[in-house]
C-alpha cells in the first residue's frame, strides 16, 4: 500500500519531526511505499481563496491543490502527523484539508441533497502530539471532540471508514515517555 504522510510542524528539530522519522523508518522496514509532504517545507498556502471556489462552478482548480489531490488519489492511506494547537489541527493542516478535500474530489452532492464520500477506499491515521496530559484530554471531552471532528471530515464527508487517531500526550514532560512514544510510532509504521 502506498502511504501519503502529511507532516505539519515548522521546526525540523521538534519532537514531531522525530515522530515523523520513526514512523517513516517503520514504514520502510515494513516494506511500505510512502511519500512525505511537509507542509511548511513546501510553503503550502492554507488560505482558501476565490480561485478555490472554482470547484463549485466547474472551473479549474489551483495547481498546488491539483498536485496535492494527485498525491492523495495515488495513496491507499493518509497519515497526518502534527501537534495539537488550540485543541485542533494547526492552521496550515486545516487549510490543506479545506483546499484539497474539495467538492468533486473528496465528496460530491447527491440528487437527494446529501453527500457522497469519494475517498471510501482510503485509510486514515492521525498522530498528534500534545502539551496537555491524557487525563486533561479525556476528562474534559477534548479528545472526544477532536475525534468527532475527525469523523465528520474523514468519514461523514469523505466516506473513509477506517480512521484512527493516536494521541501522544504531554510530550514535553519526560524523556522516557518520548522514547516509548517513538518506539510505538515505529511499530505503527511497520505494521501499517
Amino acid at each position: 500500500m502506498k502511504v501519503l504522510v502529511v507532516y505539519t510542524h515548522p521546526n525540523p528539530k521538534s519532537f514531531d519531526h522525530a515522530v515523523l522519522e520513526k514512523f517513516a523508518k517503520g514504514l520502510n522496514d515494513g516494506v511500505h511505499s510512502y511519500e512525505i509532504v511537509d507542509l511548511y517545507a513546501i510553503g503550502f498556502d492554507p488560505c482558501f481563496k476565490s480561485e478555490d471556489f472554482t470547484q463549485f462552478t466547474g472551473g479549474k482548480m489551483p495547481k498546488d491543490v491539483l498536485e496535492q489531490q494527485e498525491k492523495t488519489a495515488n495513496a491507499g492511506a493518509l497519515v497526518f502527523i502534527y501537534p495539537v494547537w488550540w485543541w485542533g489541527y494547526p492552521a496550515i493542516l486545516k487549510g490543506w484539508i479545506d483546499r484539497v478535500f474539495s467538492d468533486g474530489f473528496a465528496y460530491k452532492s447527491t440528487e437527494t441533497g446529501g453527500l457522497e464520500g469519494l475517498l471510501k477506499s482510503k485509510k486514515v491515521l492521525l498522530i498528534s502530539t500534545t502539551m496537555g496530559e491524557e487525563e486533561q484530554y479525556k476528562s474534559s471531552g477534548i479528545e472526544d471532540a477532536m475525534k468527532g471532528i475527525d469523523r465528520a471530515i474523514f468519514t461523514d464527508m469523505c466516506g473513509i471508514q477506517n480512521v484512527e487517531h493516536v494521541f501522544l500526550y504531554a510530550v514535553h514532560l519526560d524523556d522516557e515517555v518520548r522514547k516509548r512514544y517513538l518506539e510505538s510510532v515505529y511499530r505503527l509504521g511497520k505494521k501499517f
